[in-house]
């Protein structure tokens, strides 16, 4: 299969390699990314519950589920990534507590709920094209959160998110080269 090679870093699955879709459609998030991520959210996930938004070839995923957490969905409505998608599941044994939801965002987080941490790589052109998909993901994903969950979205220096919705308490922003994080808290009442 074309496409680039990631790697999960720690965990169960630590060092297994993975696949990314072929094509500029999905921009796989790098190890050094994906590590900060990680030190930044910390390193054991035992007994979360997890979505990955835009999944793309669900590293992140997958990532968590080597580190532990309970339960992961994959949310990936692009085509163009369900071969890489069904790939890296196949790669790790198709682990039973990771979901593949191969639907909109929008049909999935409502079906959600008590999650600890949704994470979101939606893709750049949504920042000036398709804000109102921005808007919705962030209410959505609220709604999907425990009180004290975590959204976190990436996004690209120069492209900001819409204001959050009242659900989440600040937020706390990290740059990567290019690419920024934002973690935002769900509020406990």
């Amino acid at each position: 299969m074309a496409g680039s090679t990631l790697r999960i870093i720690s965990g169960q699955y630590g060092g297994r390699r993975l696949v990314g879709p072929p094509g500029l459609d999905t921009r796989p998030l790098p190890d050094r990314i994906k590590q900060s991520l990680f030190d930044w959210l910390g390193q054991d996930l035992t007994g979360l519950r997890v979505a990955d938004v835009c999944a793309g070839s669900g590293t992140f995923g997958l990532e968590a589920a080597s580190r532990g957490a309970a339960e992961v969905v994959l949310i990936e409505a692009g085509r163009h990534a369900v071969p890489a998608l069904q790939a890296n599941l196949t790669a790790l044994g198709n682990p039973p507590e990771v979901r593949l939801a191969l639907r909109m965002f929008q049909q999935v987080l409502p079906t959600l709920h008590g999650l600890d941490l949704v994470f979101a790589d939606p893709p750049f052109p949504w920042f000036t094209e398709n804000v109102a998909a921005l808007e919705e993901l962030m209410v959505l994903a609220a709604a999907a959160l425990a009180p004290g969950g975590r959204l976190v979205i990436r996004g690209e220096r120069g492209h900001d998110l819409p204001a959050a919705p009242p659900a989440f308490l600040g937020s706390e922003v990290r740059s990567y080269g290019r690419s920024w994080v934002r973690v935002l808290v769900r509020r406990v009442s």
